[in-house]
């Protein structure tokens, strides 16, 4: 078993650099892809750490570009789509592909120069679900559209595709009862607003029943007609899990200001290259205006969550010492927003002297 160790990128260029030596002797070609294979789940997490000089770039669009791959690159796309039935399904040979592939996956998250990267929390869903080597003492988990940790992924299915040769791979049968397709559905629900899944996955009954779960049943909450009539039928590829995490966080605060207003109101707009989710948490306000331009705590967790996934603004009426000074806008992530040595730049924050009637979190979701 290979513990976790400081390991470096010579290190493992080294192995792939035996391996390549070694395509005479199968076992040991295969023994290698292994410890290769476990180094990176193991080591890579930690080796591949941003370093002081490299500037991380917020970029949903890079987002779209990692997640779009599992639908349009030949490579990946037969992770969740069904697979040309001509050809045998050959686990091992897949397995050995994916150890070159997850170079060009790894790279879009710890790149070597400075740019715009996918956030790592999206990675590892992505990898935790794909990843043949996750599995042994430890199996990293990711998150299905209800926030559950599941741990079943391609890795599962390896021996089972051995015994039962003849059985669909998307048919097969796991220890739980189900078939291993349902774990593929539950899967592209988390990497893309779909319509073609359960009716509990599109976008407007997802984000309907987190933020009614999330809010007590006190709290007045009005969607607009636009939130159904859109985003019943609204798709794209987004790391889902980082948005119902992030409306947890914004429903929290909500609760927390329950005092000022248990009044929200949820509208969706559609844009030419984006959706715009609108939660208006009526005749709240902004007290501080030094902890919005610097953040800490859940605000700035929430910025580190949703960094390339979606743009995030709130606007908001700013209340000074018991006068009202109008309203902020407060740029959490947006367009050169970036990382560097682990440090979020800070917010951009405009002052107007408009009211807004309470605080508007915004969350910008990119169109593919």
């Amino acid at each position: 078993m290979i513990k976790s160790y400081n390991v470096t990128e010579e290190q493992l260029d080294f192995i792939s650099f035996l391996k390549e030596g070694v395509t005479s002797y199968t076992d040991l070609k295969h023994r290698l892809d292994s410890c290769l294979a476990r180094l990176e789940i193991e080591g890579n997490r930690k080796l591949a750490k941003p370093i002081s000089n490299i500037t991380l770039y917020h970029s949903p669009q890079t987002m779209i570009k990692f997640l779009s791959l599992f639908s349009r690159d030949d490579r990946f796309k037969w992770y969740t789509h069904k697979w040309d039935v001509s050809t045998a399904l050959n686990i091992a040979e897949m397995s050995e592909r994916q150890t070159i592939v997850k170079y060009d996956l790894s790279n879009m998250v710890y790149p070597k120069e400075s740019g715009p990267v996918v956030n790592e929390k999206t990675y590892n869903q992505v990898w935790n679900f794909i990843s043949f080597a996750n599995s042994g003492e430890k199996t990293y988990a990711w998150k299905n559209s209800k926030l559950e940790n599941i741990r079943c992924g391609w890795h599962s299915i390896v021996n089972l595709s051995k015994e039962q040769p003849e059985i669909p791979v998307e048919n097969l049968i796991l220890e739980d009862g189900h078939q291993f397709m349902d774990y593929i559905r539950m899967f592209k629900a988390v990497i893309e607003f779909r319509t073609d899944l359960n009716d509990e996955d599109r976008f407007s009954e997802l984000i309907w029943h987190r933020i009614k779960s999330d809010l007590p049943k006190d709290f007045e909450i009005k969607f607009d007609s636009k939130f159904d009539e859109i985003g019943y039928d609204l798709n794209v590829y987004c790391d889902v899990i980082g948005v119902l995490s992030a409306l947890n966080t914004i429903c929290n605060w909500m609760v927390k200001h329950k005092a000022r207003s248990s009044s929200v109101n949820i509208n969706l707009i559609s844009e030419n290259e984006y959706y715009m989710l609108d939660i208006i948490h009526v005749g709240s306000y902004f007290s501080n205006i030094d902890k919005l331009k610097n953040p800490s705590g859940d605000l700035q967790e929430l910025r580190k969550r949703l960094f390339s996934v979606c743009d995030f603004s709130l606007v908001g009426d700013y209340i000074k010492d018991g006068k009202k000074e109008g309203s902020l806008e407060v740029n959490a992530l947006s367009e050169g927003t970036y990382i560097k040595a682990k440090i979020m730049s800070p917010c951009d924050i405009n002052t107007s002297d408009n009211e807004v009637g309470g605080i508007k979190y915004q969350l910008k979701i990119y169109k593919r």
